[in-house]
């Protein structure tokens, strides 16, 4: 990596020795490698030597070398590493050389840009739910596509009629075998809330929460255990997630005594959290949880159904929300409630009558934010700078992989996308809802197409692609308007 300008902060907790020291560590072994360092301190005076909002885009290279909270909001885009003021003062050349070798591109994650948290979440009630997501997304997204896999050899031949082709599979070797990998596909989706369930736990009870998680998760949503027509669906997990964890976490604290202390973590406490979870599930809350979310999906499907306005309507709802803070708080309620009407829907009515109508308006926005970016980056070249015009390309592949966060450089340089952001995913929400796309796990990108299982009217391939496409442009086009007096130099 060539570097011919980096800019910096340092700061210590005292703001007296160290702050000063490293700053000057790291400008003297700018000079002996030859490149510009200017360093920003934060010591008790205040600060000093303060960064402008050019030096910050010309710099190549971010080091902050801190022992404090530092604000990083201002580097989102830029390539950054953040270290101790003890490793700067230890050897800055080395630190330097360090930086251009293994330095990445900031995203923000977490940081607030006009007041909206972008990226990831500091409430502790979201961060344990996005735990909750980051175990089951990968489920969601494997189960859809060994389900898209075996779908596609599901069609074969109507044996009274070799002219009419039908859906199902065939009885001979090849068709048991994708048949099974169908029911495989099925049943990744039903371990999708327990899954979930632990991962809340975790998040709060550390590992000894897991296994009694995953039980209870499993069993508040088996209607044949409950005696009810379906399962607890993602309330009762959230209910069992923290239920569990701070149970957990309540257990832990107890001064267990030392000759048992051995078998608390892998005996004593998942036992007792499972025995008190069966307890609490089946006699209390199980059967009351399970009937009102019974209710509740058969009113989701049936306005559906009757109104060909609602899914235009919530779709565009949904995807607004996926655009808005990017991976964010508001970003991720978006994929758990649509994530929740799909797991839900699929245990009451089975995979026929599944609603993965919301679902499918989440995933096809979950790519309008890159991909807006990295076209208008094409588009309107004048408008972006050189290391804009790279992260446009960076955006892209992160779009195309279903990433939304390859979008946050853009709106934090300016937060007016953000607008752009939400208008655009939500008229893709909006159209793939609109056409009635159910979506069973993949990619959410046009690649959902082919990695992914899609299911609606014919041409339904085709149908996806152009709707993301059309609301990525659509989002570029916005780019270019917002950003059409700007100025960039050459």
């Amino acid at each position: 990596m060539s570097v011919k300008k980096i800019v910096g902060i340092t700061g210590c907790a005292q703001g007296i020795a160290h702050t000063f020291m490293a700053a000057e560590a790291l400008e003297k072994a700018g000079k002996k490698l030859n490149i510009e360092v200017k360093i920003e301190t934060h010591g008790g005076i205040g600060v000093e030597n303060q960064l402008t909002t050019k030096e910050i885009s010309e710099a190549d290279l971010v080091i902050i070398a801190a022992d404090i909270d530092v604000e990083k909001t201002r580097f989102i885009g830029k390539k950054l590493i953040s270290v101790s003021t003890n490793e700067a003062l230890k050897d800055a050349t080395a630190l330097i050389q360090k930086a251009m070798a293994s330095a990445e591109v900031y995203l923000g994650k977490g940081e607030k840009i006009d007041g909206l948290e972008i990226g990831s979440a500091s409430n502790h009630f979201i961060k344990y739910l996005m735990s909750g997501l980051t175990n089951m997304i990968p489920l969601a997204i494997a189960s859809g596509i060994l389900l898209a896999i075996a779908n596609t050899f599901a069609f074969h031949a109507d044996p009274n009629n070799p002219d009419l082709v039908i859906w199902g599979f065939s009885e001979d070797a090849r068709g048991q075998f994708f048949s099974k990998l169908f029911d495989l596909g099925k049943v990744g989706f039903t371990l999708m809330i327990p899954v979930f369930a632990a991962g809340v736990a975790r998040a709060i009870g550390d590992n000894p929460a897991v296994a009694p998680a995953f039980i209870a998760g499993y069993i508040i949503n088996d209607s044949s255990f409950l005696g009810t027509e379906t399962g607890a669906g993602f309330l009762g997990a959230i209910i069992v997630g923290f239920g569990v964890g701070y149970f957990v976490k309540l257990l832990k604290m107890i001064p267990w005594h030392s000759v048992i202390k051995p078998v608390v973590s892998v005996l004593i406490i998942p036992v007792v959290a499972t025995f008190v979870s069966y307890v609490v599930i089946f006699y209390l809350i199980g059967k009351p949880i399970s009937n009102m979310m019974s209710v509740l999906y058969v009113f989701i499907n049936n306005i559906t159904i009757s109104y060909a306005a609602a899914p235009v309507v919530y779709g565009f709802i949904l995807g607004a929300m996926m655009g808005t803070d990017l991976g964010g708080p508001i970003n991720k309620t978006a994929l758990m409630v649509a994530l929740a009407i799909f797991v839900d829907t699929m245990n009451k009515f089975g995979i026929e009558g599944v609603n993965a109508i919301p679902y499918a308006a989440t995933c096809g926005a979950i790519a309008i934010a890159p991909l807006g970016a990295a076209f208008a980056t094409f588009i309107f070249r004048k408008s972006f700078t050189t290391e804009e015009k790279a992260m446009g390309s960076s955006a892209f592949i992160m779009g195309m992989v279903g990433i939304t966060e390859g979008a946050i450089p853009f709106a934090a340089s300016n937060p007016k996308l953000i607008i752009a952001n939400i208008i655009a995913s939500g008229v893709a929400g909006a159209l793939v809802a609109g056409f009635g796309i159910h979506f069973f796990g993949g990619i959410g990108s046009p690649l959902g197409a082919f990695v992914g299982y899609v299911k609606g009217p014919a041409g339904v391939q085709f149908i996806w692609i152009f709707s993301i496409l059309f609301a990525a442009l659509l989002n570029a086009l916005m780019y270019g308007y917002i950003l059409k007096n700007r100025k960039v130099k050459k």
